[in-house]
């Protein structure tokens, strides 16, 4: 199973938020928004990637994400503590959320990435 990766600080909400995912049997990596950040997610290669409110400029980060060859097709959730401008984020929670809306959000994306990456392997292979 491949992993949701949590973008922001390790500040307490963010631990709190990894450590409910874990909890219900996900697998969690944190990462700090920082210049390796593509770098570190491309080697991680997660399913989902959910964006913290501690990330302050979470609009740049999405576009950074989405504009990659190798993450574009990974779903992004963008948690805000405000309204933000459409961005290219599969899903936004403003705060306050709950850890159901969350979850939710992780249901409703999780088969689009599973979706998208089986397109792009049959793609890879071509008919077999």
């Amino acid at each position: 199973m491949k992993a949701i990766a949590i973008v922001g600080s390790t500040a307490q909400s963010q631990t709190l938020l990894a450590d409910l995912l874990h909890w219900h049997g996900l697998s969690v990596f944190q990462v700090d928004e920082n210049e390796a950040l593509l770098s570190l997610l491309s080697f991680i290669s997660p399913e989902l990637i959910i964006i913290e409110p501690s990330v302050a400029t979470a609009e740049l980060v999405c576009d950074r994400i989405k504009h990659s060859s190798v993450l574009d097709n990974v779903p992004v959730i963008v948690c805000a503590d405000r309204m933000l401008g459409q961005g290219s984020a599969d899903a936004y929670l403003y705060s306050p959320y709950t850890a159901e809306d969350v979850f939710a959000n992780i249901q409703v994306l999780r088969p689009l990435s599973a979706l998208l990456s089986d397109s792009v392997v049959g793609s890879a292979w071509g008919d077999v």
